[in-house]
């Protein structure tokens, strides 16, 4: 399938390239505010998602398990690592990139942090350290919602709302849904989205499609098709990293045939057809 550069693929790869070379800059710099260090390892798991995207898409090979040899594309896996790529991407913009004050920063990240805490004090800790880290948790989680508390964001809400961001159930965007229409264009962004999600939580379509693409060549495209979100959503993510960490512009300027592919993925979900 054809990219605006080469094929989705190859556009996907040299994109990912420039994020990865992108990041490998920072090594070394002072973050202007620690909680910017956490921003790296999400923008990591973005990284990782599309490796994994880009590796499937090649074509899953098993010689040892009969009947041998075990090969197809797993599109189905591909689209649950989409809807996670894409999710990555918000939750980087939505923490760490669209914060205009401190006060909306600290709301954001010290909610983020305690729903990613809370849910670890309810596993079994086996061991010693097991039991030191939910004890280093639960410290850190009443710091995050001492600083939660200090935020007028927090104070504006209801409270219930309150109860909600103390016990980390406030940190997303209002709606994934809402969310997808803003980075993936009014048009198709809820729909897509709806789309992935019927496999990450194996509704009826995912089975219709999973039976309906029969061959070789039909896998690989359904899962080729999910390479034009990829491309969008790494290019997203290079624009968020600029934004961030605006030092960054002289490593995309040394790129310019990229700089204007990035342009043209992030402008493409926005694209309106004339009908006649």
């Amino acid at each position: 399938m054809q990219g605006f550069g080469k094929s989705l693929e190859d556009d996907c790869k040299t994109l990912l390239g420039l994020l990865i070379e992108a990041a490998e800059s920072l090594k070394g710099r002072r973050a202007p505010d620690q909680r910017l260090v956490d921003s790296q390892p999400l923008a990591g798991k973005v990284v990782c998602h599309a490796f994994s995207i880009l590796y499937l898409f090649r074509g899953t090979r098993l010689d040892d398990i009969p009947p041998a040899p075990i090969d197809f594309v797993d599109h189905a896996s591909i689209h649950v690592l989409t809807r996670a790529l894409l999710e990555s991407v918000w939750a980087f913009h939505h923490v760490f990139v669209e914060p205009n004050t401190e006060d909306d920063f600290t709301f954001r990240y010290s909610s983020w942090m305690i729903a990613g805490l809370i849910p670890r004090q309810h596993y079994p800790a086996l061991t010693g350290s097991g039991r030191r880290q939910l004890d280093d948790d639960r410290q850190a989680i009443e710091s995050y919602r001492t600083a939660l508390r200090g935020t007028r964001a927090f104070a504006e809400l209801s409270k219930d709302k309150q109860r909600e961001a103390l016990n980390g159930k406030q940190w997303r965007p209002a709606s994934f849904r809402a969310t997808a229409t803003a980075f993936l264009g009014k048009r198709f962004g809820a729909t897509v989205y709806s789309w992935l999600s019927s496999y990450q939580h194996a509704d009826g379509l995912s089975a219709i499609q999973i039976r309906d693409a029969k061959t070789h060549q039909d896998r690989r495209d359904m899962a080729e098709s999910l390479l034009a979100l990829v491309a969008v959503s790494l290019s997203q993510m290079i624009r968020a990293y600029v934004r961030l960490w605006p030092e960054l512009e002289e490593v995309i300027s040394r790129y310019p045939d990229i700089g204007t592919l990035v342009e043209m993925y992030t402008r493409f979900p926005y694209y309106e057809p004339d009908v006649d």
